[in-house]
């Protein structure tokens, strides 16, 4: 089944996953099926090919923190020796070729940038992998733009020769199962980097590694559309060796009852609370002015007015508003709003045509798990249509819970005979990016956001409106700008479910600028170990 709506992917066969600083050393070594499964398990591995590229630049600025740090890559490098995955590791620079590797291009024409590119793509073979052979053919053009006779040759023969060393191993050629990583630790210069965004490309986890600052100008510079996701610590130290050894560290204790009993003194009232100390939620949509967005939107739950908590249950402020015109018809200050409500708990879509269209026979498999507008959720969470029994049980219920109410809320106008099972279809099927964002909120702190952004004539469909819903219901923020004016959410949602706010002007023929997700909270301080260690994100 091929699900259509909204989706924070693209539709490449390689794309890049984005991760955090805190969860990137236990992402890096989810297998490519469960990758494939936790993103709604539509593709398969020779369809989509979700990769990690980041770097990890800088050392924390405490002893402590150093030796912590020290232990997280040795134990790193470590398990990915023992895992499944096969590990290309790359300390400092990579030699130079040797003249066995460059003979292979010796004699080449340098005259014809045209033929020389053919002649260069026609080097690449990687043993026993014609899908990455492929991948390798069609990228080295793009790294090869505006390039000719002996610059062409030059960057294309290192690029090559970098690649055939790593997969040119015997245990590569014996065959893999699993996304490969590739370790880069050390100084690197542009060429380097270039070669970490070609692998990147082929279908390879990256990750580059550096105790010292230095080498971030030329990340920053040679950041090939955004793809190196670069978190930076606080501190900075001359490149020494990789990590061989474990350090001794300390670990500080307190007794357990005291611990207890301060916990009962500090968490048993409605104005401190542990991290994700609650499992269950309820939504309400504030009714606000416009202004009041901007002030509003990045509050955490605990501080918006209606926030309450009773019996275990947390009740969450949130905005559901469509922004229809442009404020006196200024696009910069437009988009200049939109980006400063960019957080790293925002994902932002932009509207695009519904080529994908359900077939009405493929809601018929919902048939057993509802009678009438009843879902049953228990049966549904032990059924195969169940793709999330990775996530904790709390949370499945939380979710098919919601569809239950998004059924009951009568904020959708659909038919009654699609209303339930298009609900059910659209519940099982949430895009693996919300899902992240599910798992890590904290229904007292940071609401996670969706941003739609639609300049396109295409009305919304049943399943995105469906989405929309469901995404209000389990506590998202959500904006829809739309400068022509035209109707979207409309459609198939009920003007009960968000606020429209009508500016003066309308914008036709909008070009959307390039938005960077920042990597922190604007106006909130980094809390944590991690958060301490990683000053600095996404580049």
């Amino acid at each position: 089944m091929v699900f259509e709506g909204f989706s924070t992917e693209n539709k490449k066969l390689v794309q890049t996953v984005t991760t955090s600083a805190e969860t990137l050393g236990k992402d890096i070594f989810e297998s490519h099926t469960d990758r494939l499964s936790s993103r709604g398990g539509h593709f398969t591995a020779e369809q989509l090919i979700p990769v990690y590229f980041a770097a990890l630049v800088g050392t924390p600025m405490e002893k402590s923190e150093q030796a912590e740090f020290n232990n997280m890559l040795y134990s790193l490098r470590e398990d990915l020796i023992k895992s499944p995955k096969l590990l290309f590791y790359i300390e400092y620079e990579m030699s130079p070729p040797s003249q066995e590797e460059l003979s292979a291009f010796e004699g080449m024409d340098t005259s014809d940038s045209k033929k020389l590119l053919e002649a260069l793509t026609e080097k690449i073979n990687i043993p026993c992998d014609d899908v990455r052979t492929r991948l390798a053919k069609e990228t080295l053009p793009l790294f090869l733009k505006n390039m000719s006779g002996e610059a062409m040759l030059e960057t294309a023969r290192t690029l090559i020769i970098r690649m055939n060393r790593c997969f040119g191993s015997e245990e590569y050629k014996n065959g893999h199962s699993e996304i490969p990583v590739l370790i880069y630790y050390g100084g690197i210069d542009p060429g380097g980097v270039m070669f970490l965004h070609f692998m990147s490309r082929l279908g390879i986890d990256v990750l580059y590694i550096c105790s010292s600052k230095a080498p971030i100008p030329v990340l920053s510079r040679n950041n090939l559309e955004g793809r190196m996701q670069i978190f930076e610590l606080s501190g900075s130290s001359p490149v020494a060796p990789y990590p061989d050894k474990l350090v001794r560290t300390k670990l500080a204790t307190v007794a357990y009852n005291a611990s207890k009993e301060l916990d009962g003194i500090l968490y048993s009232g409605d104005t401190m609370f542990r991290d994700f100390q609650f499992d269950d939620m309820q939504s309400v949509t504030l009714s606000t002015t416009y202004d009041e967005i901007d002030i509003l939107w990045h509050q955490q739950a605990k501080y918006r007015t209606g926030f309450a908590v009773k019996d275990g249950k947390v009740t969450v402020p949130t905005i559901f508003a469509k922004i229809s015109g442009v404020n006196g018809g200024n696009l910069n200050d437009y988009w200049d709003g939109l980006k400063q409500k960019l957080s790293p708990y925002t994902r932002l879509i932009h509207k695009s045509p519904s080529y994908r269209k359900y077939a009405e026979s493929q809601l018929d498999v919902y048939k057993p798990y509802y009678d009438g507008t009843k879902i049953f959720a228990d049966k549904l969470k032990n059924s195969p249509l169940n793709k999330y029994s990775f996530l904790s049980d709390s949370l499945q219920l939380l979710i098919f819970g919601k569809m239950q109410e998004a059924v009951d809320s009568g904020f959708l106008t659909l038919p009654e005979s699609e209303l339930v099972p298009m609900v059910i279809y659209v519940g099982t099927n949430i895009d693996r990016e919300i899902l992240k964002l599910l798992q890590k909120y904290d229904f007292t702190k940071d609401i996670p956001k969706l941003i739609v952004i639609d300049v396109i004539e295409d009305t919304f469909s049943k399943v995105e409106c469906i989405q929309l819903v469901l995404y209000s219901l389990l506590g998202f923020d959500i904006l829809v700008y739309t400068p022509t004016g035209y109707k979207n959410i409309e459609t198939f949602v009920s003007d009960t479910a968000f606020e429209t706010h009508v500016m003066n002007e309308f914008k036709y023929n909008v070009h959307i600028p390039k938005f960077r997700i920042p990597d922190s909270v604007p106006g909130q301080d980094d809390g944590g170990l991690f958060g301490k260690l990683f000053r600095k994100g996404r580049k």
